[in-house]
């Protein structure tokens, strides 16, 4: 068993074997994480071949792991323990005190065992191509890259550290972005974008204003396969999706490893940016 730094050679790979798993990671998707952490991404080989991924990314004290997938064929062989091992020793190396991540069921032992606690859980929840509502009326702006600065520093207490240059390049790859903006100031934001097989909509962060957010993205992507992932403990997002016609398809366990300050107010998250960027 061999572990070294994930390379752009490794895409494919990559996204080969998050497809295998029916996750919703692209290429892209690993090119930004190779960008925002080129250190902090590995490859398991055996006998010169790669057979896992582990991913990466600092945001300040909070540290996120993510794509931890090992082929199949070579599961049960201490793979995943060796890069979930080197993925963390790379974070507290970089200054981190928290280190958080979205754990499937069959993961979560994994996980548990060396240290993480679970947190809440992260519900995964589908829309399909539906009829759109109305837009509900509100004082909504499309979210503009002069807007970055403001978001990063309205989403940092709700998510639990400062993700700027990862919320960037969510924008840049998201045709549809919105903030609610009012003389209260800001009220949320919400981003959605394609992948290969749906519409992703995350991250979206509100202290009000959800509805409005949510049907406006609605009505921009039009009747299109959906998917969000949304932490069970802010009822009020549950509701309003259910409200909108999603459904639960899958379960996902959020925990943590270190000081709880990284947890951030899950309430106010009413849709996470991804299981691999948190």
């Amino acid at each position: 068993m061999r572990v070294r730094t994930f390379s752009p050679d490794d895409i494919a790979f990559a996204a080969q074997l998050a497809r295998l798993e029916g996750w919703n990671n692209t290429a892209t998707d690993y090119e930004n994480l190779l960008r925002f952490e080129p250190q902090g991404c590995f490859i398991a080989e055996e006998a010169g071949a790669p057979v896992g991924i582990i991913t990466t990314i600092t945001y300040g004290k909070l540290g996120w792991i993510g794509s931890l997938i090992v082929g199949s064929a070579h599961r049960g062989r201490g793979f995943g323990r060796a890069l979930l091992e080197i993925a963390m020793g790379y974070l507290f190396d970089r200054g981190v005190r928290t280190i958080g991540l979205d754990a499937t069921p069959p993961a979560a032992s994994l996980y548990a065992s060396v240290g993480f606690w679970r947190a809440f859980d992260t519900l995964h929840l589908w829309r399909e191509p539906l009829p759109v509502p109305s837009p509900v009326a509100d004082s909504l702006v499309p979210l503009e890259a002069r807007d970055l600065h403001a978001v990063t520093m309205f989403d940092w207490a709700p998510f639990g550290g400062r993700r700027r240059r990862v919320l960037q390049a969510l924008r840049q790859i998201s045709p549809v972005a919105y903030l609610a903006q009012d003389q209260a100031g800001l009220g949320g934001y919400l981003m959605a974008r394609r992948s290969e097989r749906c519409w992703i909509i995350g991250p979206w962060v509100c202290v009000r204003s959800a509805e409005p957010l949510l049907t406006a993205a609605l009505a921009a992507i039009g009747p299109q396969p959906l998917w969000i992932g949304v932490p069970e403990v802010n009822k009020e997002a549950l509701q309003l999706l259910q409200k909108h016609g999603f459904t639960l398809c899958q379960r996902r366990m959020r925990m943590y490893y270190g000081d709880e300050e990284g947890i951030g107010q899950p309430q106010r998250i009413y849709a996470v940016a991804s299981p691999e960027k948190g």
